[in-house]
């Protein structure tokens, strides 16, 4: 019997109700919450943070600018490495990274760089470019009436492409696992079905205050990232601990 993987450890169990939310990309889950509460704060780090409003408009920016600047790479829609140091910028980069249509691959901060070129090889995976965007004001709930229908959601939205009825099957993750290649592939069906399930066991709800105390380069805690985000809850970057998410009401 073959070990576990890192996603078969996390305890998959879909549930029926989830079912819905899970066939549907992250990105798009996340578009969702924001047209209906995008002043609420999605992701807090430190004294940074990020409203929904602002999150979604930064990831389509930054995949539309990922997928252009991988364009012409001859492998095509490999892996994009990103570092994961609890940031609201990383976050950005991660959930941009999907956007754009590649697989992501997360590498922990805390580790020296050699580490880090030496997993990137391992997964297959190439440095996301780094994308610099210029320091516009994001738009708001009352800027120019609806706000996604200003020039920086339009950029967005149709230079980053929308989800199609095959995302559900496209490559969502790479992470190292067992297995004579060391790489364990997660759909965006599973990343989403993982998601669903942890966010209704927890208890997740729009304005649920949601501590992360696993690293999102983890499988687990990737997926609880996700689960908190897809639900509208606001996630605060890792504390100490090696438990599940904790609820902060």
């Amino acid at each position: 019997m073959s070990a576990p993987t890192p996603f078969e450890i996390a305890d998959v169990r879909p549930a029926s109700r989830g079912v819905a939310l899970s066939r549907a990309s992250v990105v798009d889950a996340v578009d969702r919450i924001a047209r209906v509460a995008p002043a609420s704060a999605a992701f807090v780090s430190g004294s940074d943070s990020i409203t929904y409003g602002e999150l979604v408009v930064a990831v389509h920016n930054r995949g539309a600018a990922l997928a252009r600047a991988h364009a012409g790479d001859r492998t095509g829609r490999a892996p994009l490495a990103v570092v994961s140091d609890g940031s609201v910028d990383s976050v950005i980069s991660m959930i941009g990274v999907l956007a754009s249509g590649h697989p992501l691959f997360a590498v922990d901060g805390d580790l020296p760089l050699v580490a880090r070129n030496a997993l990137v090889a391992a997964a297959g995976a190439v440095p996301a470019a780094s994308v610099m965007f210029e320091d516009t004001p994001v738009p708001s709930a009352t800027d120019d009436g609806v706000w996604w229908e200003s020039p920086a959601w339009d950029r967005g939205m149709t230079e980053g492409g929308s989800p199609t009825a095959l995302d559900s099957w496209r490559p969502a993750l790479v992470v190292i696992g067992p297995g004579t290649s060391g790489r364990v592939t997660v759909t965006q069906e599973e990343l989403m079905l993982a998601a669903t399930d942890l966010g209704m066991r927890v208890g997740l709800a729009p304005g649920t205050g949601y501590d992360m105390s696993r690293p999102a380069s983890t499988i687990a805690g990737f997926v609880s990232l996700v689960a908190g985000l897809v639900t509208g809850s606001t996630v605060g970057a890792m504390h100490d601990g090696t438990g599940g998410g904790t609820l902060l009401r």
